[in-house]
């Protein structure tokens, strides 16, 4: 007796009783586009913030000052990170009322295996 011949013997596909058996039904989907808020607001939060650092570094400090140039750049990147939130906020929603408006229909399969 081989081993090989009983694996083959047995094997699902060939046999009707493990044979898999599938079934496809069509339905009509509606499709809706949608923002992704997070990436939204953070990504203009960085930019904000960016932006308020370096327009910091086009003022000059007086020579007799009690903050440093990186101390200003610091400041100015946490408040312009904090417009560049509200900002981002309001461009995201703004996206989000635009993106639901475009609708779509579709034709989904679904495949039932067993």
């Amino acid at each position: 007796m081989n081993n090989e011949e009983d694996v083959e013997a047995h094997e699902p596909a060939e046999d009707p009783l493990f044979a898999p058996r599938g079934e496809e039904v069509e339905r009509e989907v509606t499709l809706q586009r949608s923002v992704r808020y997070g990436r939204v607001i953070v990504g203009a939060a960085v930019l904000g913030a960016i932006a308020a650092a370096l327009a910091s570094l086009f003022f000059p400090i007086e020579e007799d000052a009690d903050y440093t140039m990186a101390q200003v750049a610091g400041f100015a990147a946490l408040i312009g990170g904090a417009i560049g939130l509200g900002l981002g906020g309001l461009v995201a929603l703004l996206l989000g009322l635009v993106a639901r408006r475009q609708r779509g229909t579709g034709v989904a399969i679904q495949s039932d295996v067993r």
